[in-house]
C-alpha cells in the first residue's frame, strides 16, 4: 500500500518536517513521531500515491487474483495500524483480501513462483525474489506496468510451451 497506492511519506513529512527513516538513520531506537502518526489515525486518510489509481486500474483490468500485502511497521502498533489501513482500503472501495503483516520482512513469507509483489522497498523485493516470488520494485507507474506485462507475457509463454510439450508427449505416446 504505502509508496504504491497511498502516500505515507508525504503525510509523515508534512507532519514532522523530516523523512520517515531519518531518526532510524541517526541511530535512534524509538521513533516517537511514529507513535504520534499512528495515534493520529493518519493511515486512514493518506492521499493516493502519484500514479496509484492508474496502477490499480491497470491491475484490475488484468482479471487476475489480487491481494494487498502491507506492513504495519511492527508489532507495537500492529492492531491499530492494521485497522487504519483496512479503513483506508474500504474508503477507496478496494475490497479484495488484505494481508497486513507486523513487519516488512514477513512479506517474503507470501512468495511463490506465481505471485507478483509490487513494493517500493528494495530489500523487501530482494527478499521476496530470494524466497521464490516475483518482486517488482515500484519507482514509476509506467515502468511498473511494463514490468508486470513483461512478467505476465513470460509466464504465459512458459505455460503455453509447457502445455504444447504435454500435448506433443501425449501425441507421441
Amino acid at each position: 500500500m504505502d509508496g504504491v497506492l497511498c502516500d505515507f511519506h508525504k503525510r509523515y513529512k508534512e507532519l514532522w518536517k523530516i523523512e520517515p527513516n531519518a531518526q532510524r538513520e541517526r541511530g535512534e531506537k524509538r521513533d516517537f513521531k511514529w507513535d504520534g502518526f499512528v495515534s493520529g489515525n493518519n493511515f486512514e486518510t493518506l492521499d493516493w500515491y502519484p500514479g496509484g489509481k492508474e496502477l490499480l486500474q491497470y491491475v484490475l483490468s488484468l482479471d487476475i487474483p489480487i491481494e494487498i500485502l502491507s506492513s504495519s511497521g511492527g508489532r507495537d502498533h500492529h492492531g491499530v495500524v492494521e485497522k487504519q489501513k483496512r479503513v483506508w482500503l474500504k474508503n477507496q472501495h478496494i475490497d479484495f483480501p488484505a494481508n497486513i503483516v507486523p513487519g516488512r520482512a514477513l512479506k517474503a513469507d507470501y512468495a511463490k513462483p506465481d505471485v507478483i509483489l509490487i513494493d517500493d522497498t528494495e530489500d523487501v523485493i530482494d527478499d521476496f525474489n530470494a524466497a521464490g516470488g516475483i518482486g517488482i520494485l515500484h519507482t514509476d507507474t509506467a515502468k511498473t506496468i511494463k514490468m508486470i506485462q513483461s512478467v505476465l507475457d513470460d509466464t504465459y509463454i512458459k505455460v503455453y510451451n509447457e502445455s504444447c510439450e504435454q500435448d506433443a508427449h501425449t501425441i507421441n505416446n
